[in-house]
């Protein structure tokens, strides 16, 4: 029996070694040697540290900024394990650790209603923009996206990435790419925050899923249109010399009359082959081909 969900990892004072690893994961500079020293040091914190080389696609169900938390009843005692993906030398690694908590109740049973509640929708949405995280897409929209479907209303799906991603991390400190991220979720929010119809997620890094029912994909792709031409291309940073940082980005949209038996793996797959059509004619445009 368990409970899991995403969280940031939050530091007071001196930096701990789980804490500089969320640092130095975002500037993506770990190598196997790192992980397999990290883990030595740390045994004898946790009851037990392990690292499993995983495929590469696990790393993109992964939040770059978050550990994933677990909470495991073991024999009458509860374990905490906390799970990372990790790129290093090229590999995905998954590292797990576990400790035990006090008590042999899962932390959800001593939460009252309310603050289980709470607690369910700080699991929902991603700690650096304040929008819907991965966790939210794949369990929430999907679920949605069936209901939709089953009342015969159609619905569509765009994948929204920041052009360049790769160049703007390794020119802009993280604190920029925070600003950066954070202004350009709170500008889709805008237009796309009713739970119920209209959302957007953040799945990764720079990368967002904007989820809107009753739109086909043709309708939704003019909607983002406009959003877009009205969109500011430049983000004021506030750290150190106030400068603005101009981006640009790409759009993929489908709908979910192109796939059949609410297959939604290939609903998403649609989007991800339209935004790399988009990326590589250029960026800063919405994919409208076939």
């Amino acid at each position: 029996m368990k409970t899991g969900s995403t969280v940031k990892r939050q530091s007071a004072g001196k930096e701990d070694p789980v804490y500089k690893m969320g640092k130095k994961r975002m500037k993506n500079e770990w190598t196997e040697q790192d992980l397999r020293q990290f883990v030595e040091s740390s045994r004898p914190v946790f009851q037990d540290v392990s690292l499993t080389q995983v495929d590469e696609d696990a790393d993109r169900c992964w939040q770059d900024d978050g550990l994933m938390v677990d909470y495991e009843l073991r024999g009458g005692q509860v374990d905490c394990v906390l799970r990372r993906c990790v790129v290093a030398d090229g590999k995905v690694w998954q590292l797990q650790m576990t400790a035990p908590l006090a008590g042999n109740d899962l932390p959800e049973d001593r939460m009252t209603p309310r603050e289980r509640e709470m607690c369910r929708d700080d699991m929902n949405h991603d700690f650096v923009t304040g929008v819907f995280n991965r966790r939210y897409y794949e369990t929430e929209f999907c679920t949605k996206l069936d209901e939709w479907t089953d009342c015969h209303r159609c619905a569509a799906l765009a994948l929204v990435s920041i052009d360049g991603a790769e160049k703007l991390s390794a020119r802009e400190s993280d604190a920029v790419m925070g600003q950066l991220v954070c202004f350009v979720a709170n500008q889709w929010k805008k237009h796309f925050d009713q739970p119920a119809e209209r959302v957007v997620c953040r799945l990764s890094d720079t990368l967002f899923a904007i989820g809107c029912a009753d739109r086909t994909r043709r309708e939704l792709e003019e909607e983002l249109k406009a959003i877009y031409a009205e969109m500011p291309k430049e983000c004021v940073a506030s750290v150190g010399l106030m400068r603005r940082v101009p981006f640009t980005q790409s759009i993929g949209v489908a709908g979910t009359r192109e796939v059949r038996c609410k297959n939604w793996d290939a609903l998403y797959d649609l989007c991800e082959k339209r935004l790399a059509a988009a990326q590589t004619a250029g960026g800063d445009r919405i994919y409208d081909g076939e």
